[in-house]
């Protein structure tokens, strides 16, 4: 199970690579359950089940490798999945069959946080808890890992989750070395009470995506910590090898061969112990797309995600079922490049925007992405979460961007012709970057080239491409070395609100150059201000944030990955194929049945 607890993080290189090629974190579309399972309304096997076994029930997974299990400094989308087996943390979000819904569970806490004024937040531990090797799991615990997380000596690149995701009062003063722990608003009380508290008022939402499953706010061993901490305190080597593994959660890690496989086993003194069905988990490290469709063909993987040929012989499968991404794809415009000054003119970056006919990419080349003419995902929700109200059907989402696919041709070349005689009727040449090693990347910035040059003509305009690996695309994007590039960042589907903050000019991993003092300022009323407890104000808010994205044009939005995944039959999947934010089709929660 993967938690949108990371909203702001780039997604890391090799990660998006396999997004565009296909791995089975991509996304589908949850208001449209079951699409590609009609014959048995989502489900990923058989209406009989067989008789119970007493043989373990073992999930299999193509994944990638891990570098560290150390969640204070992890930003590996698969990493985090991973981190979800072994990390417990105060609360969990899971399935809920019953009302057929996520819902938020106590874990090391006995239930949901209580609060009187939204700013003071009190979790209550359950006794007992403790780490597999028989260590205590206690309130000083957590608090010893969030002084750790914070530590200004350790610069956690994840530190930002409790002073940007929720504003723990004196958290970023405490980061920057300005303050002391004692300031801090993190106390254990005694060893069953925690209590957080806020510079601000918050809502539930936030407090319980942040403090639920395997993420940055799970609990760290101390002894195995402090054990791999370097003489100047600037960095540990815990979460770097098994022995440095601890498990607090679900599951333990007991093998790890670097770039082969990982195996967990089940914890049996978890609180989630009968929540989470399989008794083992194996995972094979298989970067490339075509050989773990060919796994999954020989019964070796349970699942892998189709697209371009494999969705052309599978997509009629019953047993496949479509996810929905957390982010929008597209190309970031260096909006303020002094090297090519026609990216500054508005014009230009508006008939990059309605000039570019997306379904040729995504029914084209991806068959199962979804075209996206928008920037906030359309899994994003707002108001009650377990309402299931999405922002993308809203009317203030309606009118921040165009409908359909956003493809209107003779607008587009109005806007050229405005730039193209402001650049003194010369010819335009933009370089598209694009990340290398996948022909589906390459195919895009290929239909792209050839889309833009036949519209806005060759004599006119020559666009050339350069590919990079990811890492290095994005450092480029960084710096500001370059003109457009692919490219995309994760978003919160429960507070679209705070995932602006990637448009922000002091986001510190920014691959945009969109400067709006009234867009940060209506981005901070909704995040931390006076808007947070006032949903149709911070809803008609999030509507005017994104009009002024579209207004700016700071990258050209494509599209969601949404994939389609097909599942081995042994899987009867708990979601009967729907897909749930959070919890996604909550693999962990299905039966296995062999």
């Amino acid at each position: 199970m993967k938690l949108p607890k990371k909203p702001f993080l780039v997604v890391l290189a090799i990660m998006m690579m396999l997004t565009f090629a296909g791995c089975t974190s991509g996304s589908g579309n949850a208001g449209q359950e079951g699409q590609g399972n009609k014959e048995n309304d989502g489900k990923a096997a058989s209406e009989q089940k067989e008789p119970a076994s007493d043989k373990p029930k073992v999930l299999r997974i193509a994944t990638l490798g891990a570098d560290t299990f150390n969640q204070h400094t992890s930003e590996n989308a698969t990493n985090s999945d991973m981190m979800e087996y072994i990390y417990g943390n105060l609360l969990e979000l899971i399935y809920d069959e019953a009302i057929d819904n996520i819902k938020f569970v106590g874990n090391h806490a006995v239930d949901l946080p209580t609060t009187t004024d939204h700013k003071v937040w009190t979790f209550k531990l359950k006794e007992g808890m403790k780490w597999t090797d028989g260590t205590p799991i206690t309130a000083k615990t957590y608090e010893y890992s969030y002084k750790m997380l914070l530590d200004p000596k350790l610069a956690n690149r994840n530190a930002f989750v409790l002073f940007n995701n929720i504003p723990v009062v004196s958290a970023n003063k405490y980061f920057k070395g300005e303050a002391k722990w004692e300031d801090v608003g993190i106390k254990a009380k005694d060893d069953t009470t925690l209590e957080i508290t806020l510079e601000s008022e918050m809502p539930d939402i936030d407090i319980l995506t942040l403090f639920a499953g395997g993420g940055s706010t799970s609990p760290v061993h101390e002894k195995l910590y402090e054990g791999g901490m370097k003489p100047d305190h600037s960095g540990t080597t815990y979460g770097t090898t098994l022995e440095q593994v601890p498990s607090s959660g679900t599951y333990r890690l007991t093998e790890w061969v670097r770039d082969q496989h990982h195996t967990f086993e089940k914890n049996p003194d978890s609180p989630l112990a009968t929540v989470y069905k399989p008794d083992r988990i194996e995972t094979r490290v298989v970067s490339e797309v075509s050989t773990r469709v060919q796994l999954w063909e020989k019964g070796e993987i349970d699942s892998v995600t189709i697209s371009g040929d494999q969705f052309d012989k599978y997509g009629e499968d019953p047993r496949v079922v479509y996810t929905e991404a957390e982010g929008v794809w597209g190309f970031f415009v260096n909006s303020t490049s002094d090297s090519n000054p026609i990216l500054k003119n508005n014009d230009f970056r508006k008939a990059l925007y309605y000039g570019i006919d997306r379904d040729k990419i995504t029914k084209g080349i991806f068959k199962t992405y979804k075209s996206a003419p928008y920037y906030v995902s359309s899994i994003c929700m707002v108001g009650d979460y377990t309402e299931g109200k999405r922002y993308r059907d809203s009317e203030e989402a309606k009118l921040a961007v165009p409908p359909g696919s956003g493809y209107e041709p003779d607008k587009a070349k109005e806007f050229f012709e405005k730039a193209y005689k402001a650049n003194g009727n010369k010819k335009i040449t933009v370089e598209i970057t694009y990340f290398d090693s996948q022909e589906t990347m390459k195919r895009t910035a290929e239909v792209t080239q050839e889309i833009y040059e036949n519209l806005f003509g060759k004599d006119k305009l020559t666009i050339k491409l350069r590919a990079m690996p990811p890492m290095s695309a994005y450092d480029a994007y960084k710096e500001g070395k370059f003109d457009l590039g692919i490219g995309s960042m994760t978003q919160n589907a429960f507070n679209p609100w705070s995932s602006m903050k990637v448009w922000r000019k002091d986001f510190p991993n920014r691959s945009n150059r969109f400067d709006s003092d009234a867009f940060e300022a209506l981005q901070e009323r909704t995040s931390i201000g006076d808007l947070l407890l006032k949903p149709e104000e911070r809803l008609k808010a999030l509507g005017e944030m994104e009009k002024m994205l579209a207004d700016y044009v700071p990258q050209i939005p494509i599209f969601q990955n949404n994939n389609a995944v097909i599942y081995q039959d042994r899987i009867h999947l708990a979601t009967k194929g729907k897909y749930f934010p959070g919890v996604k089709f909550a693999i962990l929660q299905a039966d296995i049945v062999d």
